[in-house]
């Protein structure tokens, strides 16, 4: 069965809590990837052990933004911020144009 997306805008809470929250997994690791590089630099200086890093930290990149890419909007259905193929990270749903805040109090 599919979901049907929700129309009443006070509905959106937890769905729009849930795309920002993956967001936030995303941004944090494209911002963790200098300091564990360093750190990893500091601690065993050789090529290996930094090749080691970045491949874990490629993968850990690729498992958080497909797991941002799948979100759904509430009120349209369609993933927040896929349209096709493009993966597009913007405040909009790239769909029906529903802002990231779209749920808080004005």
């Amino acid at each position: 069965m599919e979901e049907m997306p929700l129309s009443d805008p006070t509905a959106f809470g937890p769905a729009m809590r849930l795309i920002r929250r993956r967001r936030k997994y995303f941004f944090a690791t494209i911002i963790a990837y200098m300091p564990a590089m360093w750190l990893v630099n500091r601690m065993f200086p050789t090529f290996r052990s930094m090749a080691i890093t970045f491949a874990l930290w490629v993968a850990f990149l690729f498992i958080t933004a497909l797991y941002s890419a799948v979100a759904r909007c509430p009120r349209c259905g369609q993933y927040f911020h896929m349209n096709g193929m493009s993966l597009l990270y913007l405040r909009r749903c790239l769909h029906c144009q529903l802002h990231i805040t779209a749920n808080r109090a004005e």
